[in-house]
């Protein structure tokens, strides 16, 4: 039988104990995704070893993971107060979750306590599980299309079984696009932005073991760099000076992304750092595209990803 590719369906849950399986359920624990794509990441050792002919021996296996990326839309659980299923993604990416209930779910960055998930990927009629999954995240907002997520994980290694792909049950409610979202810098909100771009710029450290089956005991999170581009129509520098904000003066900037409550996003980044000003060309209005750093406020409070 001929296995397809696009027959795909993910769940993620997070971990009680790192890297055992919670047992995600697919009515529970589906996640929307686009593209996943997984590697199967299972080292060759080479025996260079000198004999008497230019033959080589064959290698042998050496240390076993996985990862696995794929993007989710920017989606709600469809109840104010409710976490999303993306939640269990953002918590893997070394983010806590504040839940007001009846209110918000709050996602923000972590330096200790740090969450893993589990995550089963049925491709067709395989399943891969990923255990012990840490992973990075990149948000990209266009002015008109769909706000996105891309998350890249990384976890223990399984051997893929076969098993009858499960249907999932999600969110409910359809993802809004980047429509009024009240676009704001420095509480100015009649600039004109087309795209708004944050990285959180996990690094993923591979924890080797001597004990470990695999040689990989798991991985960890240990460092950030939040980075964030926004791309603004240029103005006349009486009406609002980048350059006099760079590297001198940190800014606030924040989002919204739809208006529906139980599915409303609201994405905010306390202190930009603005390092890099370039020109850009949209259909020959000029740009002023701004790079930088989120940088810290009081501490593990860069980013701030609120469902409400």
């Amino acid at each position: 039988m001929v296995m397809l590719k696009r027959k795909c369906v993910i769940l993620a849950k997070v971990e009680t104990t790192y890297g055992t399986d919670p047992t995600p359920t697919e009515a529970a624990n589906a996640i929307l995704a686009l593209n996943p794509e997984i590697k199967e990441n299972r080292e060759p050792i080479e025996r260079n070893i000198n004999i008497s002919t230019l033959s080589n021996k064959p290698s042998l296996l050496g240390p076993e993971s996985a990862e696995i990326t794929f993007s989710v839309e920017i989606l709600g659980s469809g109840t104010a107060g409710t976490a999303p299923r993306i939640g269990a993604l953002l918590k893997a990416c070394s983010m806590d979750e504040t839940v007001v209930s009846g209110a918000s779910v709050t996602y923000e960055p972590v330096s200790s306590s740090q969450y893993s998930c589990t995550i089963w990927a049925y491709i067709d009629g395989r399943l891969h599980k990923i255990t012990g999954a840490m992973g990075t995240w990149k948000m990209n907002l266009t002015a008109g299309a769909l706000g996105m997520i891309d998350f890249s994980f990384k976890g223990k290694y399984a051997t893929p079984t076969n098993a009858t792909i499960v249907t999932g049950t999600y969110d409910t409610p359809n993802p809004q696009p980047c429509k009024s979202c009240a676009f704001s810098y420095n509480s100015k909100t009649t600039l004109i932005s087309k795209t708004l771009e944050i990285d959180i710029a996990n690094t993923i450290a591979m924890r080797k073991s001597l004990s470990a089956a695999t040689g990989i005991e798991g991985f960890g999170i240990t460092e950030r760099k939040p980075t964030l581009s926004v791309d603004v129509e240029a103005q006349i520098e009486t009406s609002y000076n980048f350059r006099g904000d760079q590297l001198t003066t940190q800014r606030a900037i924040s989002a919204v992304v739809g208006a529906t409550a139980g599915n409303i996003c609201t994405v905010s980044v306390p202190k930009f750092n603005i390092t890099k000003i370039e020109y850009g060309d949209e259909e020959g209005v000029l740009l002023e595209k701004l790079s930088g750093e989120c940088a810290i406020n009081s501490g593990d409070d860069e980013i701030s990803i609120a469902f409400t």
